[in-house]
């Protein structure tokens, strides 16, 4: 799959005189290519194709979501830094997906054919992704319309797009049962309040009020994140809530403990840390899933979510140093390099 041309105001033939309406659909046509463009690589000239490999296109939206917050991306401003608060904690998240999908026990599910749970940590990080990163896109270089000027943040709809930008974004993986899940792009109540939040933050002089705020707009969009796109889009697939029940199995427990034993070691640990690594022996820098988790309940999962959260608050301020360089650290990944051999 590629894109042979960006969008774009210009044309490349002298004399030919070409209208282009700056709407809301361009804008947001705009940063839809952003997204694809971040997660391919170019082939030809203005030709580029989306890379495979789904540990590394988690790697390079890890990367985009750190640079978004540390203001290092088009658009950033260093002097609001700490305005786009989850995207930090999305960063960890993302890097934690990319570990997961390079686990042993995921690479051996999708070679024996049992595909549904990397397919659907691949689809729900992509398209989450392509929703969340170019609503932070547009506020980033066209602040002065995102929610004033023409307005643009409640006027997203993947049928609109540009021609070229929504061909790509329909070919995209999953395009056909995901778009039309995640309601065309349409923003929720939860990313407009984050958005509301984001300007709170900029417009916050008191540093405890604005560390307040901050918390909050982490929430808000973490409910966005995983009420309106990861529970529609996979967790409400019945085949991935089965494969989840199966890792569970407690009644396996009382029957076959040793079985028991070998489903539980089989599958990964579901856990959140706090450094560019796929795991850490400091058990103040993670936050590890409780064993009553059930990861396909919205409430269970929201409930861990909230304990993550705190945990990664608390951090961002008694060792900000150090998430920052981790971060850093995971904005390097922006160029992570796609496989010959892609699972």
């Amino acid at each position: 799959m590629t894109i042979k041309q960006p969008v774009s105001a210009t044309n490349d033939t002298p004399g030919k005189v070409e209208k282009v309406v700056c709407d809301c659909d361009l804008l947001w046509s705009m940063a839809h290519q952003f997204t694809y463009l971040r997660l391919s690589d170019k082939v030809a000239d203005n030709e580029y194709s989306l890379i495979n490999l789904f540990s590394a296109r988690a790697k390079r939206i890890a990367a985009t979501y750190a640079r978004f917050y540390l203001e290092t991306e088009d658009g950033g401003d260093p002097d609001k830094l700490g305005r786009y608060y989850w995207m930090a904690l999305g960063a960890f998240a993302s890097k934690t997906v990319a570990c997961l999908l390079d686990a042993w026990q995921l690479e051996s599910m999708y070679l024996v054919g049992a595909k549904t749970v990397p397919r659907g940590l691949g689809q729900g990080n992509l398209w989450l992704y392509t929703d969340i990163a170019a609503s932070h896109w547009l506020y980033n270089n066209h602040p002065e319309n995102f929610k004033e000027g023409m307005m643009c943040e409640t006027k997203r709809d993947a049928n609109k797009l540009e021609e070229a930008v929504k061909n790509i974004t329909f070919d995209m993986p999953w395009a056909s049962e995901s778009i039309g899940t995640i309601n065309n792009f349409k923003p929720s109540s939860y990313i407009i309040k984050g958005f509301d939040l984001v300007k709170d933050i900029e417009a916050e002089s008191s540093k405890q009020n604005r560390r307040n705020i901050q918390l909050d707009q982490l929430l808000v969009i973490a409910d966005h994140e995983q009420l309106e796109v990861l529970q529609p889009l996979i967790y409400d697939n019945p085949d991935f809530a089965w494969w989840a029940d199966f890792q569970r199995m407690k009644g396996l427990k009382d029957l076959s403990p040793l079985a028991h034993k070998w489903v539980q070691k089989a599958a990964p640990t579901y856990q959140l840390t706090f450094t560019h690594a796929c795991d850490i022996d400091d058990a103040d820098l993670k936050s590890v899933a409780p064993d009553d988790l059930i990861i396909e309940d919205e409430q269970s999962r929201m409930d861990w979510i909230g304990e993550a959260a705190d945990i990664f608050h608390g951090l961002m301020k008694t060792r900000n140093d150090y998430m920052t360089q981790e971060l850093r650290t995971i904005a390097s990944w922006v160029n992570s390099p796609d496989a010959a051999l892609v699972y």
